[in-house]
């Protein structure tokens, strides 16, 4: 299965460290559209989303790197 790969856990854990450092990364220059969330969500709820959301994917990576 590719997801108990550990370059996938080592993967989720950069992603989600890059989220917690600079949550608002793919605001604009990155995707050619908006996202959903920063339509419906302030600046700020966005960021305190995409750190949450970063907190996730750290704790999934380390997960699947101790499986």
């Amino acid at each position: 299965m590719p997801f108990d790969s550990p370059f996938f856990g080592v993967g989720l854990i950069v992603a989600g460290i890059i989220y917690l450092i600079k949550p608002d990364i793919f605001q604009r220059w990155w995707w050619k559209r908006t996202a959903i969330s920063q339509k419906v969500m302030t600046p700020e709820q966005n960021k305190f989303y995409m750190r949450v959301l970063g907190l996730v994917f750290i704790i999934a990576g380390i997960v699947i790197l101790v499986r």
